[in-house]
């Protein structure tokens, strides 16, 4: 089962049926958190907190939060729009697709060799070496030339209520980080300009296994420990709702979620797909 992140009605829906509680007690567990956790001019964190994990702890059923929400931001190939499949970075640049195809037409490929890819332009290796070189860092961390520091991973968000207020969302509406750095690095300003041209701007919707995902913020959770930082990153959500005017929220701590670096969101977990547009970012 999963907790529906999609809207602040939905995910109080969903925490009152999962504890078998009513929304008055949900007031009444924010309105003491909040007292107990103020001090003066701020709110203690690590006490909030504890009150939170408590509760968690006293009401948690049986029946494991054994799946998650994953919403990922990104701009896909009109010519492309029949497969939902999240690839991560070394499967989608080194295996022939409209993404590589795209790329191959301005000259760019990329060849997979001992688990890091070679950057390919116009028929000659481009070397990486010089981390000093604007750009070149981020690529070697993409491309996976440092060996303990390598990001294939598919990516995303957990919470959907408040996502396209959030700066990453902006970020990407002209173009995916990757291909904006590599235009940047190759002064190819018309790869971008090309790939916005020939593409959509999506938030794709998964239902994912929990035992899949990791937590950006703390990886090496386990199981159980996964799901209660869930349950109480949506709690601390709602919190905020129950405190703010919703014209002063943003979404600056949504959970970062991913896949592991050599793992796949497979079509099957798909749910909807929403465009995103330019107006809905404001």
């Amino acid at each position: 089962m999963f907790i529906d992140t999609n809207s602040r009605e939905a995910m109080l829906q969903g925490i009152c049926n999962y504890f078998r509680i009513t929304t008055k007690e949900v007031s009444v567990l924010f309105d003491k958190a909040g007292k107990e956790s103020r001090k003066e001019s701020y709110l203690d964190g690590d006490i909030f907190n504890n009150i939170i994990n408590d509760f968690i702890n006293a009401k948690m059923p049986n029946t494991p939060v054994d799946q998650v929400l994953f919403f990922h931001l990104g701009r896909r190939l009109n010519s492309n729009m029949s497969d939902y499949t999240g690839k991560n970075l070394y499967d989608l640049l080194s295996i022939e697709n409209e993404t590589t195809k795209f790329l191959k037409n301005h000259g760019v490929e990329f060849f997979p060799i001992e688990g890091r890819l070679e950057l390919v332009y116009k028929g000659e290796i481009v070397s990486l070496l010089d981390s000093y070189k604007e750009n070149v860092p981020y690529l070697r961390w993409r491309l996976g030339h440092n060996v303990n520091r390598i990001d294939y991973c598919f990516n995303g968000f957990m919470l959907k209520d408040l996502l396209y207020k959030n700066h990453y969302a902006r970020d990407l509406f002209n173009t995916s980080e990757l291909i904006s750095v590599l235009a940047q690095f190759l002064n190819r300003r018309d790869i971008v300009v090309d790939y916005y041209e020939n593409s959509t701007y999506y938030c794709f919707e998964y239902c994912c296994p929990l035992k899949k995902i990791l937590f950006d913020s703390n990886e090496n959770l386990s199981f159980e420990g996964k799901q209660r930082y869930l349950l109480n990153r949506i709690l601390q959500r709602l919190y905020d709702y129950s405190v703010t005017e919703l014209p002063y929220m943003f979404d600056h701590d949504n959970p970062i979620i991913r896949l592991k670096d050599n793992d796949t969101m497979d079509g099957e977990y798909f749910i909807s797909i929403e465009e995103i547009t330019k107006e809905m970012l404001m």
